[in-house]
């Protein structure tokens, strides 16, 4: 009795690991988790992994961006890309809901494998897309206190983007805007407090996922404290790593504890990271050490788009094979997808890219893609689309009308 008195007070006085402090083992995502008990998922997977080309495999890692306009030269670049290169899937940048539509069933018509549609619709798809619903930005949102309503609000994106044939939208930002003079996130966060900021991030990505949509968690580790552009420059962020962990890192350990999808990685330089002046993106000390291994993240690793300046590297480096070498499992908007594409298969047949690491990387996306429903995928319906996005349950005010 005695033995057992004293065991269960060592017990009690050993330090517990508080919620959303990270991991020390994986955490896997619980979409993840599900579909790997699925023996269809395994069926589904396995007969299309079996069969697939060095090619396609180096393909499945691309997201392509493409602007959604119906032009000879715009149907040309779509073929190219699905038919060609047999990318994993597509970016549409703004423009027309309706074309944006009929360009993905086109393309998903054209694809051997179902493409994995993305939206960059941090709040909304009036972000991108004209004559669609209008929702307040993120620091607006991060003032309401009910959590109930961010959920909700989450879920009724996932409606919209599933009306539009969208399986994963690059949201929440978990950036925690501690930065007055931040030029690029500033609204687009949920504010400057990092615990609620990870209160809405939870939220959010609870409704998308709930939803049936995918969600991107971003920019890690961290875009709030930064006075620069990642799209013009390559910012840096100066913090140890204690201040990391209990203001930029939090929202994102949260979201990982949590068991969600998806983690964009950012173009930023992190010295108490990583002091090689690599951003973080292409940093295997940030990437793979720590957000894969010590703080457990085991779902899809997106780069921010290569195609921005903060992504620029040496011309001697391939900024799509380093980015896959620090962990990265998918590549999104190279600045030259044909070039990249190419060296992305020669560092394979080379041996500087491991040819396991890859096929554990189009595993992981064809296991996603069954999550996303893309083995029974269906044409987006296109007749009366507009009058499904603007339903009278979600509007207050919506952006103007597309322009002819």
């Amino acid at each position: 009795m005695r033995l057992l008195t004293y065991i269960l007070v060592i017990l009690l006085l050993l330090p517990v690991k508080a919620k959303g402090e990270g991991a020390d083992t994986p955490v896997e995502p619980l979409l993840l988790y599900k579909a790997k008990q699925d023996v269809r998922c395994h069926q589904w997977v396995d007969s299309i992994m079996n069969k697939l080309t060095l090619k396609e495999k180096v393909g499945q890692l691309f997201i392509y961006t493409i602007a959604p306009v119906d032009t000879k030269r715009n149907q040309l670049l779509l073929k190219d890309a699905v038919d060609t290169y047999k990318v994993g899937g597509l970016l549409f940048s703004g423009g027309k809901m309706q074309t944006q539509a009929e360009l993905t069933n086109q393309a998903q018509r054209m694809a051997k494998l179902p493409l994995m549609i993305t939206f960059d619709g941090e709040w909304g798809l009036a972000m991108r897309l004209r004559g669609t619903p209008v929702f307040p930005r993120n620091m607006v949102l991060g003032c309401i206190q009910d959590n109930k309503l961010i959920y909700e609000y989450g879920r009724e994106m996932a409606r919209q983007c599933a009306q539009l044939g969208v399986q994963v939208n690059f949201a929440p930002v978990a950036d925690v805007n501690i930065n007055p003079k931040n030029p690029v996130i500033n609204t687009r966060s949920f504010g400057e407090d990092p615990v609620r900021v990870a209160d809405k991030v939870v939220a959010y990505a609870s409704g998308l996922e709930g939803g049936g949509v995918l969600s991107v968690c971003k920019h890690f580790p961290g875009h709030g404290d930064t006075s620069e552009d990642s799209h013009e420059t390559l910012p840096v962020v100066r913090h140890n790593r204690a201040r990391l962990d209990s203001v930029e890192l939090l929202p994102f350990k949260r979201y990982i504890y949590d068991g969600f999808a998806g983690i964009m990685t950012g173009h930023l330089y992190v010295p108490a990271l990583d002091k090689s002046h690599k951003p973080a993106s292409f940093s295997k000390a940030v990437v793979t050490d720590l957000l894969q291994k010590e703080l457990g993240f085991q779902g899809l690793c997106f780069t921010d788009a290569l195609a921005m300046k903060g992504a620029s590297t040496k011309k001697t480096d391939n900024p799509s094979v380093k980015a896959l070498l620090a962990g990265n499992d998918i590549l999104l908007a190279p600045a030259a997808p044909i070039n990249d594409f190419t060296a992305v298969k020669e560092a394979i047949e080379e041996g500087v890219l491991d040819l396991e690491a890859i096929e554990a990387k189009c595993l992981k996306i064809l296991r996603y893609k069954y999550i996303a429903g893309l083995n029974a995928y269906k044409p987006v319906e296109t007749k009366g689309l507009s009058k499904r996005l603007n339903s009278p349950h979600c509007l207050l005010y919506t952006s103007p009308s597309p322009r002819d």
